[in-house]
């Protein structure tokens, strides 16, 4: 249906967080079954609600009008508060309500008999109840300025006919406005409008102006038609899935799954195996202090102790060294070089096997709060550096990595290119149920994994 160029709308179950109480790791217990319908339905072109009566919405929304092209919406409302509410609920739901330019705003300012200031969301100040063709003017300017994507008509419109006999063939000829509006700009109207169901709401319904009755379903709703309309346009597969039941593993160790997750290109410190406060002196030859000891076998080290920080030199190493071997006992330990790169952003960039739906990858704000951010993005595997790019940039921590408060931006595209990296690596290793790089360490000059977990498949899922 999609690719017959039809909107699909999807309406689901399965919300439930039981799968998510058995997460290994942690983009296991970032992501529900929802998350990943919502990826299968963005890949395959289509979009995922939460209602019947969201359904329905989007559906209106979507028959006959014009897709959005973009995110920006000039709101249109005859009161300065109702303007205000439109305005409060499209940035809700991930628009933006952008500042005129001020060639426009005097335009529009011409059009309106007592207007002492244009402004988005504008109010028409009692102009419309004046003269209702100003509705159909401001509209058709406004879509006229190529500086909007949608106008969202917000208020008593679709009513004044209705409540005032006299005014309804008037009422009827601003819908005929709007219409040709729509269609010589190719730009979609959607009105909010306090009637469900008046001559003028059904007249516009019929001519491709969607009207819907509550400010709050314009809102999801043209959220949901600028999704559908930018993957649509985003489109592509960024290659092929081999076969694989592999829903659940075994860790293969962090030096395995270091060596593997950099294979795909992610940049890893310096470091060594060691097993002995001999091995360790013989490593730290050739690594550069400060360090960082971490053992090996623990797949969330942590948590458990397992990992000690800001070694400044050999001496504080051996100590480290064996403290936690009285702690955690014997075994394969790494040394490494401690990043200590200045304005860095942590991620997490993970991936595993989906029962349904096969791999699917997530990025999301990182380090040791990564679950209680649970600010992440989920999409099928593998994905291309765009498709990857374009999941960080809807992060609400994305302003963190474009520089915050006087903070450099970080090497956003370097983070794009560990996202597709992992993507790529559970697409093309069916030995590999889940991958996870927490935290990846995005700083100005590029990123750096400091941590590695690879589950490998279990036995039975690899025979089959």
């Amino acid at each position: 249906l999609a690719a017959a160029g039809k909107p699909v709308i999807v309406l689901t179950v399965g919300a439930s967080e039981a799968s998510q109480a058995a997460a290994r790791s942690h983009t296991g217990a970032l992501t529900s079954a929802t998350d990943v319908v919502a990826a299968a339905c963005a890949a395959a072109g289509a979009v995922l609600v939460e209602t019947p009566a969201q359904a329905v919405d989007v559906a209106h929304l979507l028959l006959d009008s014009p897709m959005p092209r973009g995110r920006r919406v000039a709101v249109v409302s005859d009161s300065g508060g109702q303007g205000a509410l439109a305005a409060d609920a499209l940035v809700r739901a991930g628009l933006a309500v952008p500042r005129l330019s001020s060639r426009t705003a005097a335009a529009l300012a011409e059009l309106l008999p007592t207007a002492d200031a244009v402004s988005n969301p504008l109010d028409l100040a009692g102009a419309g109840e004046q003269d209702l063709s100003t509705y159909g003017r401001v509209v058709e300017w406004l879509l006229r300025s190529d500086e909007v994507d949608t106008v969202v008509l917000s208020g008593y419109f679709g009513t004044y006919g209705v409540d005032t006999p006299e005014l309804a063939d008037r009422e009827m000829d601003v819908v005929d406005t709007l219409a040709d509006a729509v269609r010589s700009h190719a730009r979609p109207v959607v009105v909010h409008s306090l009637s469900h169901d008046s001559p003028a709401v059904r007249s516009m319904r019929a001519k491709s102006v969607p009207a819907l009755h509550t400010i709050d379903g314009v809102a999801r709703s043209l959220a949901l038609a600028v999704q559908l309309s930018t993957e649509r346009r985003a489109g592509g597969a960024a290659g092929d899935v081999l076969p694989s039941e592999a829903t659940a593993g075994t860790s293969v160790g962090y030096l395995a799954a270091r060596d593997l997750v950099a294979s795909y290109g992610v940049r890893y410190p310096r470091g060594r195996a060691i097993d002995s406060v001999a091995d360790l002196r013989a490593a730290i030859v050739d690594l550069e202090p400060p360090y960082v000891l971490k053992a090996a076998w623990l797949e969330h080290k942590t948590e458990l102790g397992g990992v000690v920080v800001s070694l400044a030199d050999p001496a504080a190493a051996e100590a480290a060294l064996t403290e936690m071997t009285e702690r955690l006992g014997r075994g394969t330990y790494v040394v490494e070089e401690m990043d200590t790169g200045s304005d860095v952003v942590e991620l997490i960039v993970g991936a595993r096997r989906d029962p349904c739906f096969g791999p699917v990858v997530m990025v999301g704000l990182g380090g040791v709060h990564a679950e209680l951010y649970r600010d992440t993005r989920l999409a099928l595997a593998p994905v291309t550096e765009a498709d990857a790019l374009r999941m960080i940039q809807s992060l609400r921590a994305y302003p963190l990595l474009r520089g915050w408060r006087g903070r450099p931006a970080v090497d956003v595209d370097a983070a794009a290119a560990v996202v597709a990296g992992v993507s790529r690596l559970l697409a093309e290793q069916p030995g590999v149920a889940e991958c996870e790089v927490n935290p990846l360490r995005v700083g100005p000059t590029g990123a750096l994994a400091v941590d590695a977990l690879v589950l490998a498949a279990d036995a039975a899922a690899k025979g089959r």
